[in-house]
């Protein structure tokens, strides 16, 4: 039976936020009410912070770093678009704090799922600053979320030449690179991530699934295996380690995988559904069933569930509950789904009985 595979690729951005005290010849008030503003903002007195920083504004209009650390301000608050808006006059302003505010700007709209822009505001902030390394990798972070792969690969690779250390940018290079189908060229840029940082969990977990793909189920193990060394609840490494482990042949220690990785968070719908595709090779249709249900409990849009639903409910010869699974998942996008739905012209045959 045809298994659908789903792998999250996890991208790690780590933005830091920090107000600034200023030293540029400023209107005098202006730049008290930005130095209580600062304090405020260290003290996490939000609302405070904004009310002094936008007194400054009043005073001094282009006052640059009250408009970066009121962007700041807004964006601790959950306030983003009033913090994209202040990033952005503050780097159309185009002095010192520009890139800068066109970095927080781009953090801003990846909060909010806006690529495309975060893509334009990280691109500003590297042009304006172009040996800072992590403003090269973000722009292959955003670039990568839109689906530019290429593009993105070319970001990750210029974080890398400013800093050759840099493990995050080995690992998403990596990521953008199996989306290209450059399976041996991802598993050299996570080998390096992993030298870079040998404790980056996720780099072994991404690097396990890279082999598993290739087909090398012993040395996808291994990797889940380092991963969940140094994490020990790390449930994502034990549901595809336990994907491996199916692959391989090993039903019974894919089980046991899968069924540590729900008790570590039992709202996991993926492992639920994993659980089911191994219960359905072992023919265990019964369980499968059973685990398929649960999975979409927890996620009604999941499709694959839907799909090895199914299959279970077609060797247990409910025909008219498995075509009813299959169209769901068709519906949902899920290709098999048609196929299975099509099989023989049984379920068109069914729906006919239906419909009498």
């Amino acid at each position: 039976m045809k298994r659908i595979f789903h792998l999250a690729v996890f991208l790690i951005a780590p933005f830091a936020l920090s107000a600034q005290t200023d030293t540029s010849q400023v209107n005098p008030e202006a730049q008290q009410k930005y130095n209580e503003g600062v304090a405020a903002y260290e003290s996490k007195k939000l609302d405070e912070a904004i009310s002094r920083f936008t007194e400054a504004l009043a005073l001094d209009p282009k006052f640059e770093k009250a408009l970066l650390n009121r962007g700041n301000a807004y964006y601790e608050a959950k306030k983003t678009d009033k913090a994209i808006a202040d990033y952005n006059t503050c780097g159309q302003l185009n002095g010192p704090s520009a890139d800068n505010a066109w970095y927080m700007k781009g953090t801003a709209e990846m909060d909010l799922g806006q690529y495309e822009e975060a893509v334009k505001s990280f691109t500003n902030a590297a042009n304006k600053k172009n040996g800072e390394a992590k403003y090269h990798y973000n722009l292959g972070v955003a670039q990568f979320q839109a689906g530019n792969y290429d593009d993105a690969i070319g970001s990750f690779s210029n974080a890398i030449r400013l800093k050759p250390d840099y493990a995050f940018a080995y690992n998403d290079r990596a990521s953008a690179k199996k989306k290209k189908g450059d399976l041996d060229g991802a598993i050299k840029d996570y080998e390096s991530a992993i030298q870079s940082n040998p404790q980056l969990t996720f780099a072994y977990n991404n690097l396990g699934s890279v082999k598993r793909q290739k087909g090398d189920f012993t040395g996808a193990i291994q990797e889940y295996n380092n991963a969940i060394r140094l994490k020990k609840d790390y449930y994502i490494a034990y549901n595809n380690r336990g994907m491996a482990k199916m692959d391989a042949g090993k039903f019974e220690e894919a089980i046991a995988d899968f069924n540590e990785a729900i008790k570590l968070k039992a709202d996991y719908a993926f492992a639920y559904n994993n659980r089911a595709a191994c219960y359905i090779k072992m023919q265990k249709y019964k369980e499968a069933v059973a685990d398929c249900d649960k999975a979409i409990q927890l996620d009604a849009a999941y499709g694959v569930a839907y799909l090895n639903r199914g299959i279970a409910k077609e060797m247990l010869r409910d025909l008219a509950g498995a075509c009813s699974d299959w169209e769901n998942a068709a519906a949902m996008g899920v290709e098999s789904g048609e196929t299975y739905y099509n099989i023989y012209g049984v379920c068109s045959e069914v729906e006919k009985y239906n419909q009498k």
